[in-house]
C-alpha cells in the first residue's frame, strides 16, 4: 500500500510550487517550521468528524486552499469540489442546503413514503461551509445538529453521511454577518487565522501563471485507500501520561471557578470575570492562575479536540517523541475561539483588544509549565493516597499547602469523597 504521509509531503511541496499564499511558517516543532493554515487543514483532513474554522479577511485564500486539498484527498476535479461547497447568505433555504421533496411525489398514492432528494453537500464526506457567519442564528442551528448528532434530518427522514471532514470559513464582522452561536463555536474543533498577503507575498503571487482552478490538476492526489487509512494512522499515535495530564489540567485551568455552580464555569451565563465575578476572590489578579483571565470555561469537547489534533500533528510532522511540544503548538488554536478574555486584561497592551490568540498562547504556556513543574508533587500525593501508601487525611493536609485551584477544587474534594 502506498505511504499516505509521503503523498501528503508531495502535496505540500506542490502547493509551494503553486505559489498559493498561505502566510508565514509560524509554527515551530523541534528544528522544523510549519505553516499553521496549511497544516491545520491537513490535520483536519486526516481526522474525521472534526470541524476546522479558517478565520480571516477576504482574499486570504481560505476557500481556495480547502478546495485544493479536497481535489487531492478526494481525487476529484476542482470544479466538482467547488460544487460541493455551501455558501452562506441569509436567504439560503433549508431545501437548498440539505434536500427537498420532488413535487411530483405529492400526487403519489396515500401511504407511500416520500423520497428526499438530498443535495450533494449533504451526501458528501468533504463538507465546506463558506462564510458561515453570513447564516443567521436560525440557519446555524442546522449545523449544530449536524455536528452534534452526525446526521441530517429533513421532513422526518434521516441521512447519515458517515465519517466526514468538515471545514468552515469566516470573514471578519461586516454589516451582512451574524455572530456565531456559542454552542456552534464549542463544536468547532480548531480555528486558525488566515492573513492577507504582505508586500513580498504579493510580488510572488504576481509571478503565478494561470488560475488556481487550472493549476489544481497539477497537484498530486491520494488514493482512496490512503485517504481512508489516515484516521487509523493518526489514532495509533501515542501521547503519553504526561501529555494526557497536561491536556486535562489545561481544560480544568480554564474551567474551574469556586463561585460557579459545581465549580464549573461552563454553567455561568451572563456573568464572569469581566462582569465582576472575581472581585475579592483569593485567586484574582494572580498571573499564574488562569480561571480569572477568561470568562468562559471549556467543555469536554475541547479535551477531545486537543487529543485529536495533537495526534494528527504528531503524525504529519513526524514528532512522536515531542508530543508535549506539539500540544503547546496546537492547544491555542483549539481554545482561542471558545473563550473571551477578561476585558480589563484584554484591552491593555500588548493585546489592544484584538490579539486574542496571542493571549491564549501565553495562558496555555503557563498551564503546561505549571503542570510539568509544581503540580508534579501534587499528582504524586494524590497517587500515593489512591494507592493506599498514605492516609487520605494526610494527603488532604499536604494538598492544602498548594495554592492551586486544581488542588483545592478537584483533588481535595475527590479524596474527601473517597474517605
Amino acid at each position: 500500500m502506498p505511504d499516505p504521509l509521503r503523498s501528503i509531503d508531495s502535496l505540500v511541496a506542490a502547493l509551494d510550487d503553486l505559489l498559493l499564499h498561505l502566510g508565514e511558517k509560524d509554527l515551530r516543532i523541534g528544528a522544523n517550521r510549519f505553516n499553521s493554515l496549511l497544516y491545520f487543514c491537513l490535520a483536519n483532513a486526516c481526522l474525521r468528524n472534526k470541524v476546522l474554522l479558517l478565520y480571516g479577511g477576504m482574499g486570504a485564500n481560505k476557500t481556495s486552499l480547502v478546495n485544493l486539498l479536497g481535489c487531492s484527498f478526494l481525487k476529484i476535479p476542482f470544479d466538482d469540489v467547488e460544487n460541493l461547497m455551501l455558501t452562506g447568505h441569509p436567504e439560503q433555504t433549508e431545501e437548498k442546503m440539505i434536500g427537498f421533496i420532488d413535487p411530483r411525489q405529492w400526487s403519489s398514492p396515500n401511504g407511500e413514503e416520500m423520497e428526499i432528494l438530498w443535495t450533494p453537500w449533504a451526501r458528501s464526506s468533504w463538507k465546506v461551509i463558506n462564510e458561515i457567519n453570513r447564516f443567521p442564528s436560525g440557519k446555524q442551528n442546522i449545523f449544530i445538529e449536524l455536528l452534534q448528532k452526525r446526521k441530517v434530518t429533513y421532513a422526518g427522514q434521516v441521512l447519515m453521511p458517515g465519517d466526514t471532514c468538515y471545514f468552515a470559513t469566516m470573514n471578519p464582522e461586516f454589516s451582512a454577518t451574524y455572530p456565531l452561536d456559542e454552542a456552534l463555536l464549542d463544536r468547532i474543533s480548531a480555528s486558525v487565522p488566515a492573513t492577507q498577503p504582505d508586500l513580498l507575498s504579493g510580488l510572488a503571487l504576481a509571478e503565478r501563471e494561470g488560475e488556481i482552478a487550472d493549476l489544481a490538476g497539477e497537484l498530486p492526489t491520494l488514493g482512496r485507500e490512503e485517504f481512508l487509512a489516515l484516521p487509523e494512522l493518526v489514532a495509533s499515535q501515542k501521547l503519553g501520561s504526561a501529555v494526557e495530564l497536561a491536556i486535562v489540567s489545561l481544560v480544568r485551568d480554564f474551567t474551574l471557578c469556586e463561585r460557579a455552580p459545581s465549580n464549573d464555569k461552563t454553567e455561568l451565563y451572563g456573568t464572569g470575570p469581566s462582569r465582576g465575578l472575581c472581585h475579592g476572590c483569593h485567586y484574582f489578579n494572580n498571573p499564574e492562575v488562569l480561571c480569572w483571565q477568561v470568562d468562559q470555561g471549556l467543555s469536554d469537547r475541547a479535551r477531545q479536540d486537543l487529543r485529536a489534533f495533537t495526534k494528527a500533528f504528531s503524525f504529519l510532522c513526524r514528532a512522536e517523541g515531542s508530543t508535549m511540544e506539539v500540544l503547546r503548538v496546537v492547544a491555542p488554536y483549539v481554545i482561542w475561539h471558545r473563550v473571551t478574555p477578561q476585558r480589563s486584561l484584554f484591552l491593555k497592551p500588548p493585546y489592544y483588544g484584538s490579539r486574542r490568540l496571542d493571549l491564549v498562547k501565553e495562558l496555555v504556556e503557563k498551564s503546561i509549565d505549571r503542570t510539568l513543574n509544581e503540580r508534579g508533587e501534587m499528582n504524586m500525593i494524590l497517587s500515593r493516597a489512591i494507592d493506599g501508601e498514605i492516609p487520605f487525611y494526610q494527603a488532604i493536609k499536604e494538598l492544602l499547602e498548594f495554592d492551586d485551584p486544581i488542588a483545592r477544587l478537584d483533588y481535595i474534594p475527590a479524596l474527601e469523597r473517597m474517605q
